[in-house]
């Protein structure tokens, strides 16, 4: 799936681009996942990637049994890059798979009990 440009062309071509990109986001087939290992020992570990930028939220899905044993919480999000912290280290490799969620806004109710 690619991105759709936001220009004003509306051809035929570029009505189909955006159907196709809208089918995809119905079905969920969005690009907004991906995998990580926390290594041995390790009570802290980022991913780079450009989908990351504060606002967003992100979740973990352990994918082996060190994984699922482990306590864990986002600890930053940033622009490029997300951070997981971890309550304790794992005795073997951990292996995740993560996901993005929401659009980087702050709009929601703990944002608005600040307000």
């Amino acid at each position: 799936m690619n991105f759709v440009p936001q220009t004003a062309d509306n051809s035929p071509q570029r009505c189909l681009s955006m159907a196709v990109a809208i089918n995809a986001a119905l079905r969920g087939d969005l690009a907004n996942i991906g995998r990580l290992a926390c290594p041995a020992g390790a009570v802290r570990v980022t991913v780079k990637d450009k989908r990351c930028r504060a606002g967003r939220l992100a979740v973990l899905i352990p994918l082996n049994a060190q994984a699922a044993a482990l306590d864990w919480w986002l600890a930053e999000m940033t622009r490029n890059s997300m951070s997981f912290g971890f309550a304790s280290a794992p005795a073997a490799e951990a292996r995740f798979g993560w996901a993005l969620i929401g659009d980087g806004g702050t709009a929601g109710p703990e944002a608005q009990e600040g307000a």
